[in-house]
């Protein structure tokens, strides 16, 4: 008897233990952003707009603080929720319509997993499933594909010394990702565990902090198309040097001066290579600096970044650096850097160097620059580059004067597709072939026409890491034309346009709202486009001309 009055007390006592079991804060804030998100894209009522949902979020966090139990944060979501309505919740656990969609970012293993009680766990998977949820924070517009966050508006009076708002702003954004960035399934740091890495950053108490969070946090889209422009940390960089260059392994190759003067006095020549800045390897130095700061689909795509907008930037008047000069010795000297003349000037830079449009290379290969050509030009180009062995395509740039269906009609024998689209359609889910709604007039997705005369000799396509977003779509358009060798080394990874999302502190930021994947797959998003021959450069004795010697000789080992 008394062995039973023991067993029965320690029962007892273990149940009100685990009843009573401790939640961290992070655990409490992390569970609540993923409720909510969930709450406000899928509750019936909430989703129409029925609620403030940014004031229900303020509210709860409110209510977090003095919660210390994990049995008193079930109860007090679950009387939350209750209190939003549930008698309008029609889920159906088999719902045809999200059974044939792109399914990789519907990811609600948390809800089983997040040590909430079994009535708060139905309840989830109720809303989660449920059928009966409006568009009012988010709508897609059927005619564009794109998603619309039209009353989604920023939080009146934000204020970044606020733990709650601060909070908010993480809350609204990892959301927003979650369930309309179609993307998301790619990012380098699964999109699940972004949250509870975050969650520390942005409870940190001062506004400098803030600002980081927000870059750090930003670039974990992995996302070329995601520029932040107000980040404190890249507008903190005034001053540049005056020359560009190409960075090559863990090394710079200076390729291009902007002032003379301002050069002769730094003694930096074309052709220099810089190996170390202050004190660390280049590479290094930049990736330290940049790549929490920087959204970029890929480490190609951050050089980039780097080579065009920050290359040796900073608030500092000088910089120090290791160099290789020319005639094989090395020193390490204090880099002068300059103010830009006025804010465009770091735009201009970024051009290419003037070029022709389209030249014959001798009298058997074409040459074709896609930058500034224009449709008339490309005509005339083709005219004259009938009967030749092959064409070079260079789009190591980006197009402003042509379209996907200007060079097919020229390279298809027939109309063909040449991407195809996933694109939002209810929350966590996409649909993983998107037909345009205008696409019996004109189909974004196809191009070319009937052609017994399309170009049949060798085309090679040039590509490198400043191929991006339209350059890659158009890069697309041409690799689907019979006889392509695409040359070169990884593109942008970004391809399609861009959807921007007003944040709670009403910044803004884009992201891409299209996975592209070529027709029998896989996608360009974050990859790049597909390559036939890779590109070794070397920054010792670096040939600018690398890249066309080798489209001329495959040209020529073709014939």
């Amino acid at each position: 008897m008394i062995k039973k009055l023991y067993f029965l007390l320690l029962l007892l006592c273990s149940q009100v233990c685990f009843s009573q079991a401790k939640i961290s804060e992070e655990e409490k804030i992390e569970n609540l952003i993923r409720v909510w998100g969930m709450v406000k894209y899928q509750h019936p009522e909430v989703s129409r707009g029925n609620y403030d949902i940014n004031a229900e979020f303020l509210s709860q966090m409110e209510k977090l603080e003095s919660i210390k139990s994990r049995e008193d944060f079930n109860s007090q979501v679950l009387n939350w929720m209750e209190s939003l309505g549930t008698k309008d919740l029609k889920p159906k656990k088999n719902w045809r319509k999200r059974e044939e969609l792109f399914s990789k970012n519907a990811d609600f293993k948390w809800i089983g997993k997040s040590g909430f009680s079994k009535e708060l766990q139905v309840l989830l998977e109720k809303i989660q499933l449920n059928k009966n949820y409006k568009d009012h924070y988010a709508s897609v517009n059927r005619w564009a594909s794109v998603v619309e966050f039209d009353n989604d508006l920023p939080q009146k009076n934000f204020d970044a010394t606020n733990k709650a708002h601060r909070l908010l702003f993480l809350a609204h954004f990892w959301n927003a990702m979650k369930y309309w960035n179609v993307n998301i399934y790619l990012t380098k740091t699964p999109w699940s565990q972004v949250l509870p890495e975050m969650i520390p950053e942005f409870s940190l108490l001062n506004t400098k902090s803030f600002e980081l969070a927000k870059e750090k946090l930003f670039s974990k889209l992995n996302d070329s198309h995601s520029n932040y422009y107000p980040s404190l940390t890249l507008n903190s960089l005034t001053h540049f040097p005056n020359f560009r260059g190409r960075i090559i392994n863990d090394s710079l190759v200076v390729t291009r001066i902007f002032n003379e003067d301002s050069i002769k006095k730094n003694k930096i020549s074309v052709g220099d290579i810089i190996y170390s800045v202050e004190g660390v390897k280049l590479k290094e130095y930049y990736t330290d600096k940049f790549s929490q700061v920087i959204s970029v689909s890929n480490e190609n795509y951050l050089k980039r970044e780097i080579e065009n907008n920050y290359l040796m930037a900073s608030d500092k008047d000088s910089i120090r650096v290791g160099v290789l000069k020319k005639n094989g010795s090395t020193l390490e000297k204090y880099l002068r850097l300059d103010t830009l003349k006025y804010p465009y000037e770091k735009y201009q830079r970024k051009q290419p160097e003037k070029t022709e449009s389209w030249k014959m290379l001798g009298g058997e290969i074409g040459y074709m620059n896609l930058y500034e050509i224009t449709k008339d030009e490309v005509d005339v180009a083709f005219q004259k580059f009938e009967g030749t062995k092959g064409i070079i395509i260079d789009i190591r740039n980006y197009p402003q004067g042509i379209s996907t269906s200007t060079l097919p009609k020229y390279l298809y024998p027939h109309k063909k597709q040449f991407v195809k689209a996933l694109t939002p359609e209810l929350p966590s889910y996409g649909n993983p072939d998107t037909k345009t709604a205008l696409r019996f007039i004109s189909n974004p997705f196809a191009a070319g026409k009937r052609n017994r005369n399309y170009y049949k000799g060798t085309i090679i396509l040039l590509v490198d890491r400043s191929t991006l977003s339209r350059a890659e779509w158009i890069g697309m358009a041409i690799q689907a034309a019979p006889n392509v060798i695409t040359v070169g080394e990884q593109t942008g990874g970004a391809v399609l346009n861009r959807n921007p999302i007003i944040l709670m502190d009403d910044t803004s930021i884009d992201f891409t709202m299209t996975t592209a994947f070529y027709p029998k797959g896989p996608e360009v998003q974050r990859d790049g486009l597909k390559l036939d021959v890779v590109i070794d450069e070397s920054a010792i004795n670096y040939n600018k001309d690398l890249y066309l010697e080798t489209a001329i000789e495959l040209i020529e080992e073709s014939n």
